[in-house]
């Protein structure tokens, strides 16, 4: 049985037909429940309390229930486990009961609105039914009518109508389409403002582009949101230096309906008109890694139009440009070092634990897999290193960054680590390649100081991979030296590691091989091919 004090603060809010905000009606309920005290056990003040703590759109598809709602938070618990509030777990048959109840005698929509699709959404997951028509219906109905008397702001009203029209989709109601078709365009045209993406080109998106199964929407009322979503591209593209976000979220729409239809004349005028305000926008063009950025935007959305010729002309002519960015690409950047410490006590230890204490006494078939095994990076060791520094640094890893090339090209692009964990761990990989170079150094300079070239040769002469007709050319390499898996994919091709193998294959860099580290690098390969062996059991029993 709900309070006396619950039932006033909601009949208040039922008696008087004004904008009332959802989330706060759930801390209100919270305050009167005294829930950070006391324990919620009454069903009823239960599914009050719920009913507004749930988030409706819910962005985080991790929950795993499917659901339109989910939960407010989810938060480790003191045994460190993963609770969630207000979990579906918490819904039951008397909870679903009462929300139907509260959605049918509700005068405000937007608590209707609220009850209703708390019903339509949890119930088919709760007692494995289908969707509840009458109170799909009463949420199209409720949003409309909220939309109508101005009773939720502009995102409010969006996201009310975007939910109900696709449940009217869902349950296929014809006459509840065309009503929402109506109000989507009278909405958006009652909020929508130039210099404020979100609040237009929705009813155009929705309804022209998305337009399976709507039906409904009039040759008239396509042509309508079309001719205005032109001109606003027109009013946006017409100043001296546009808004390039602004003239992108219009050049976007209309590229898509232009390529359905086929109008290939208006889709290059407004991908021009894109292009046009990147090229004129003094802030776009006020840093190499602006520059390179809206490049890659232009070559993206030309190359999603590449069955028109000239959206491929136009790609490829972007494609060339970014490749030659030069010294247009310098980017405004600041070199960010850190020093670390090691001293000489730390480094001698580290080369006794391959060498041995007295150097040249251990024989250089058993320095060889020390050598091998200590340069080689284990997978599992590097990732719970990423998580632990993208746990520190969070910002780091949340933004999309570009690898660029020494020569100013974009090598790769990494997303942000919930997306791109393993691009991520291969520039992670790259990385830790870079900072064991010195420890890499330092252990050829003893190789070669205490043993040969052709003892180095001698121990080669185990492995298949090396034939006998090469003995001369790698003596010769081995003599140049001496004179002065996920491991080797991040060494040799992968764009996000140090890549030698395609800079010198494919002429991008071949002076890299040139370098000290590299050389050093290379030669630790020749060492770990070292140590493969012929399987004589294999070949017997192939025999």
């Amino acid at each position: 049985m709900i309070r006396e004090e619950l039932r006033q603060y909601m009949d208040e809010l039922e008696n008087k037909l004004e904008p009332i905000e959802e989330y706060k009606i759930g801390q209100k309920i919270g305050e009167i429940l005294n829930v950070k005290e006391h324990k919620v056990t009454d069903t009823q003040e239960l599914a009050e309390y719920c009913a507004f703590q749930f988030l409706a759109n819910y962005p985080n598809k991790d929950t795993g229930w499917g659901t339109y709602y989910g939960p407010m938070f989810v938060l480790p618990n003191k045994e460190n486990q993963m609770v969630e509030f207000p979990s579906i777990r918490a819904v039951n048959d008397e909870m679903l009961v009462y929300w139907r109840k509260r959605a049918e005698e509700s005068k405000h929509p937007t608590l209707s609105a609220r009850y209703a699709d708390l019903v339509v959404d949890f119930a088919p997951k709760i007692k494995n039914t289908t969707i509840d028509f009458t109170m799909a219906q009463k949420v199209i109905d409720a949003s409309i009518e909220i939309c109508a008397k101005n009773l939720d702001d502009a995102l409010g009203c969006k996201d009310k109508l975007q939910r109900a029209l696709a449940l009217a989709k869902q349950i296929n109601d014809t006459d509840r389409l065309e009503k929402l078709i109506t109000t989507i365009i009278e909405t958006e045209s009652k909020f929508e403002e130039d210099d404020k993406p979100g609040l237009w080109g929705y009813a155009f998106k929705w309804l022209v582009l998305e337009n399976n199964r709507v039906g409904s929407l009039t040759e008239q009322q396509q042509n309508t949101l079309l001719a205005g979503l032109e001109n606003r591209l027109n009013r946006l593209s017409n100043p001296e230096e546009p808004n390039t976000w602004n003239v992108e979220c219009a050049v976007v729409l209309l590229a898509e309906h232009y390529a359905k239809s086929k109008d290939e004349k208006k889709l290059n005028e407004a991908l021009s008109k894109l292009e046009k305000a990147f090229r004129d926008s003094k802030q776009a063009n006020s840093d190499g890694l602006l520059i390179l950025n809206y490049l890659e935007k232009l070559l993206d959305i030309y190359s999603r139009y590449a069955q028109f010729e000239f959206a491929k002309q136009a790609a490829a002519r972007v494609r060339a440009e970014i490749s030659n960015i030069g010294e247009r690409g310098k980017f405004a950047m600041h070199e960010v070092s850190a020093e670390i410490n090691i001293s000489n006590e730390e480094i001698k230890q580290f080369l006794d634990s391959i060498f041995g204490s007295e150097r040249g006494a251990e024989p250089i078939n058993k320095v060889i897999p020390k050598l091998v095994v200590s340069f080689i990076l284990k997978k599992d060791h590097v990732d719970k290193q990423l998580k632990d520094i993208s746990s520190k640094y969070v910002f780091k890893y949340l933004v999309t960054n570009t690898v660029i090339s020494e020569f100013n090209y974009p090598a790769a692009q990494v997303g942000p680590i919930n997306e791109d964990y393993d691009r991520h761990l291969l520039q992670h990989f790259s990385q830790n390649l870079h900072f064991q170079s010195p420890f890499l150094k330092w252990s050829f300079d003893e190789l070669t100081k205490y043993y040969t070239p052709e003892a180095l040769y001698d121990e080669l002469t185990h492995s298949p991979v090396f034939r006998v007709e090469d003995k001369d050319y790698i003596l010769k390499t081995f003599g140049l030296f001496w004179k002065d898996d996920f491991h080797f994919h991040v060494l040799l091709t992968c764009r996000i590691g140090w890549n030698l193998r395609n800079n010198f294959a494919h002429g991008i860099n071949k002076n890299s091989l040139a370098e000290e580290n590299v050389a050093n690098r290379l030669m630790h390969i020749i060492l770990c091919l070292s140590q493969i062996r012929k399987n004589d059991k294999q070949e017997e029993s192939n025999d």
